[in-house]
């Protein structure tokens, strides 16, 4: 199964990774490869052993933030996904298990029953006055 690209005209805005998603037993990165994060499901067999390693000092241009979100806990979380023009081109509503990564565009979320979740994106971030631009 692959991730839900959700796209408008030929721009993907965001890829949405539900909790059912399979690795198939290895390892699976789900997001091409030029994109500022990688997303990778791994699957690993018990027993398996990453080894010792250190990540090399790489510099990158990147020229849009993207943002990763992961529901931990909760159920009933409501993402809207926006155009760059505010235009709403897709809603759905993500439970404890399910993933997101936010490409282009714009995105609401709506907890109405409170969640657990992780958010990744690049930094260092310059907080919201700095690196957002909201709605009307």
């Amino acid at each position: 199964m692959n991730p839900k690209e959700i796209k408008f005209q030929d721009q993907t805005l965001a890829l949405f990774f539900p909790k059912t998603m399979s690795a198939e037993g290895g390892i699976k990165f789900l997001t091409p490869i030029d994109y500022p994060l990688q997303i990778g499901l791994l699957e690993h067999k018990e027993g398996k052993m990453v080894p010792p390693h250190i990540h090399r000092d790489l510099h990158y241009n990147v020229n849009t933030t993207q943002e990763f979100i992961y529901i931990e806990k909760g159920e009933g979380v409501e993402v809207a996904i926006f155009t760059k023009e505010w235009e709403e081109v897709d809603r759905l509503v993500m439970s404890a298990g399910d993933s997101i990564l936010f490409v282009s565009g714009g995105h609401s979320v709506n907890i109405p029953k409170g969640c657990r979740l992780f958010e990744v994106k690049q930094g260092p971030y310059p907080g919201d006055k700095e690196a957002k631009m909201f709605k009307d």
